[in-house]
């Protein structure tokens, strides 16, 4: 299992699109994931920031209205992976961790 780790506590310096989901950090990988894999919907992005990401269903370079789902296999709450949904397609989103 791949985590994204930042060795630094500025999470604010981010660049990468990731998103806010229950309280954490999820960053895109724009790795295809099947359809079949996909468990349910369990949100959407509700608003596309310019700056640091802080609440629940914000993102940075993703756009408002961005479908999150939740992946098959993932049994741990919060989830390590994450699925999003672009255009025709669905990703893996992973949840960073950072180290202090």
């Amino acid at each position: 299992m791949i985590l994204f780790v930042a060795s630094c506590g500025n999470q604010d310096e981010i660049t990468d699109p990731h998103f806010m989901w229950r309280g954490n950090k999820y960053i895109t990988t724009y790795e295809p994931i099947e359809e079949e894999r996909l468990a349910e919907q369990v949100g959407v992005i509700k608003a596309e920031v310019e700056g640091p990401v802080d609440e629940n269903g914000e993102a940075r370079g993703l756009p408002e209205g961005t479908l999150l789902f939740k992946i098959d296999d993932q049994k741990e709450s919060p989830a390590d992976m994450m699925a999003y949904h672009i255009g025709d397609r669905f990703y893996i989103a992973r949840k960073l961790v950072v180290y202090q």
